[in-house]
């Protein structure tokens, strides 16, 4: 995007063919569209920078009933700057293509695409209405290699932050007339952390093994004192199977019910030591559904009862 394109830009009229073309290539980067379809276009366009971001609302009239388009290797070379555009259909659907594969995005869902790699699109209907926000990608978190996974990536009203994003998008769209300069940057912050959520959200990166059960064993500290924390509901926080939490934990020689016992054992002895809570407390506080359950475990793991172990800790 050049320095001439950050400018705002809006067409108060409705405007066609040619002219409405270019228009939106000034505010979606740069775009190959097809001549013929493109002729009988008419619409609106509103674009502005919101610091580095650029927000765009579009309203188009389909003469021909269809649109189409396509980001060629030369347009993609034309801007070498890696962008992230996040497009929500406000009124109708469009379809993406990348790589053969064609995903449809519906009205209040979101699509994620890369600049530096090709599409193309399709609109069809009489109308057609949608909000969009470019991002550089120097401002994102998310790295290349995840931009690149999420190209033309689908977000649906299934994910936890979609109907997030789609209300704080159409706030802005809302505001494209309005004197932002003072606040640009603060909002420009707030988009592209929700946007960064949101491909974290979506992306499934590989996890390196030592990493991942670290990230079980913090899980496990964080909620150790919950008496639901089990082998299952472990597995279902990291979207991994059971099984494969349990092959996990054999490298410590033990189940993954084994080390949570351990853990709730090792913790509740800090309280032992202190004398401020009841032996029956202490057991409610750290997961035991009853007393004798946790008086069982602590003798098997320490050779006595909590009680004996109270007391010699108080006369040490």
């Amino acid at each position: 995007m050049t320095e001439a394109q950050l400018d705002v830009m809006a067409t108060d009229r409705p405007v066609g063919g040619g002219e409405l073309s270019r228009a939106i290539g000034m505010s979606h980067l740069s775009w190959s569209f097809d001549p013929a379809s493109t002729r009988e276009l008419t619409g609106n366009v509103t674009s502005r920078a919101v610091g580095p971001l650029r927000i765009s609302w579009i309203r188009l009239g389909l003469g021909l009933g269809a649109w189409r388009g396509e980001r060629t290797e030369a347009d993609i070379r034309s801007i070498p700057e890696p962008y992230l555009t996040v497009v929500m259909p406000i009124h109708g659907s469009i379809a993406l293509t990348a790589a053969g594969t064609t995903t449809l995005i519906g009205e209040k869902e979101l699509a994620i695409w890369d600049s530096t790699q090709p599409l193309s699109f399709a609109l069809s209907g009489t109308d057609y209405e949608q909000i969009s926000v470019i991002v550089p990608q120097r401002v994102l978190r998310a790295g290349a290699d995840m931009c690149a996974a999420l190209h033309c990536a689908h977000v649906d009203k299934n994910n936890v932050l979609s109907e997030l994003c789609v209300q704080h998008m159409s706030t802005l769209a809302r505001f494209l007339n309005s004197q932002l300069r003072p606040y640009e940057i603060s909002l420009s912050n707030v988009t592209t952390s929700l946007f960064d959520a949101v491909l974290a959200s979506l992306y499934k990166a590989p996890r390196d093994r030592d990493l991942l059960i670290s990230e079980l064993k913090n899980y496990i500290e964080c909620y150790i004192t919950d008496d639901s924390l089990s082998p299952r509901t472990l597995a279902r926080a990291f979207e991994i199977s059971t099984r494969y939490a349990h092959k996990l934990f054999e490298l410590d020689g033990c189940t993954i019910g084994e080390w949570i016992l351990r853990r709730r054992l090792e913790r509740s002895t800090d309280d032992l030591m202190r004398g401020d809570w009841s032996i029956t407390d202490i057991a409610f506080k750290w997961g035991f559904k009853d007393l004798g359950h946790y008086s069982r475990s602590f003798k098997r793991y320490y050779g006595k009862t909590p009680s004996a172990y109270r007391r010699e800790a108080t006369v040490a």
